[in-house]
């Protein structure tokens, strides 16, 4: 790789972190979903999970291109000893419980399958499910049975693995995951198995948010054809090879992406990893547009994000080029801080200059060299 991939790397690792939700925001919704599980127990004859699913599950949640509108947490609320019970009265035991409590019950909106709670900052969407055999255990049997409301008030049975699907995808990091777990415990002072997933960035984790907002932002108000994220996480962390740097990560994601759309008699499928019958991009077949938007997308990725700023020079051109594509508040707190650790490193005489057109950087290479300490400060 070269100097300035690398710097760009370090750039968009930058932005991708102020993409994420800040732990403060974490935490909120981590209190208000046991204290929601906590309830749900307490007044059901079951025993009584609540789980995050989707981005939250993965460490990939991004924040709004607005940041005063509220982000989604998608929770699984699985009632264990429940596999026998009908769809309807999965999706009634937890809603009935829910309008019990007169705080939630003014929060409480139904959707087909979940129901929805309106918080200051956050929805949270919660999933009613049972397990799909007798037993749910974790990393052995982990398949749910979740319910569907038609539109003519019916209801049907659908199934999803979460829970298989986040170790699926920590396993296609794990290289890269396990040593970032290991130096988060250890600067911590916590043992590696209670290491929150969205606490490790791994590069994977930071290309699948950049491509989020990258989407978020070409695709604004025409959600109907955008890219979805399933999609986009699946196909990235299957084509990822565990790059420790965020450039070259970005890189190969971008190209390999395509490689892992199978083609079965015509159709497009993006296999689920952990459940082969789903196909992620069902919706292609009968709304080609959507299959169209993917690929344009793709390829407006690979330019905006790699290829025009790497001709571009200088940390103000390349900024104001992330802008456009990725949003102002996030792209201005990464230069920000980027430049505040740039003081940082003059004044612990750690900064180099790189030849005659790398600019500055607190990287080094051969060609490098060390600027001193600035201590004149006048009379």
């Amino acid at each position: 790789m070269s100097r300035k991939e690398t710097e760009l790397g370090i750039i968009l690792a930058k932005i991708a972190d102020e993409l994420n939700i800040t732990d403060t925001m974490y935490d909120k919704a981590v209190q208000s979903y046991i204290a929601v599980g906590n309830w749900i127990g307490d007044g059901l004859d079951f025993t009584v999970e609540i789980m995050p699913q989707g981005s939250m599950n993965l460490g990939t949640t991004v924040r709004p291109i607005n940041e005063s509108d509220d982000y989604d947490i998608d929770l699984v609320c699985l009632l264990h000893e429940g596999w026998q019970l009908d769809a309807r009265t999965i999706k009634e035991l937890v809603g009935k419980r829910l309008k019990e409590n007169a705080m939630y019950k003014k929060k409480l909106d139904e959707g087909s399958r979940c129901w929805k709670m309106s918080y200051d900052g956050f929805h949270m969407d919660i999933l009613p499910c049972v397990p799909k055999e007798r037993l749910f255990i974790k990393d052995n049997h982990t398949e749910i049975r979740l319910t569907h409301k038609n539109n003519d008030g019916t209801y049907s049975d659908k199934y999803s693995n979460p829970h298989g699907y986040k170790l699926w995808f920590i396993n296609q990091m794990l290289n890269v995951y396990k040593n970032l777990s290991e130096k988060y415990a250890i600067e911590n002072r916590t043992i590696i198995d209670e290491v929150p997933i969205y606490k490790v960035r791994t590069p994977l984790q930071q290309s699948i948010q950049l491509l989020k907002r990258h989407r978020d932002i070409m695709f604004a108000g025409k959600d109907d054809i955008a890219p979805i994220s399933i999609i986009i996480t699946t196909l990235a962390a299957k084509a990822y090879n565990n790059e420790t740097d965020l450039y070259e990560a970005l890189h190969n994601i971008l190209d390999n992406m395509p490689n892992y759309i199978e083609n079965r008699n015509g159709i497009s499928w993006v296999e689920n990893p952990v459940m082969a019958n789903e196909n992620f991009a069902d919706k292609w077949q009968h709304h080609p547009e959507k299959k169209k938007s993917f690929f344009s997308w793709l390829e407006q990725a690979k330019l905006d994000l790699l290829i025009k700023p790497i001709d571009m020079y200088g940390i103000d051109t390349i900024g104001k080029h992330y802008k456009t594509v990725i949003g102002d508040l996030p792209v201005n707190r990464a230069l920000n801080a980027l430049g505040d650790e740039k003081k940082q490193a003059r004044s612990s005489s750690s900064l180099y200059i790189n030849g005659l057109a790398g600019g500055i950087s607190t990287t080094t290479d051969t060609s490098s060299k060390k600027i001193k300490e600035h201590t004149f400060f006048g009379s």
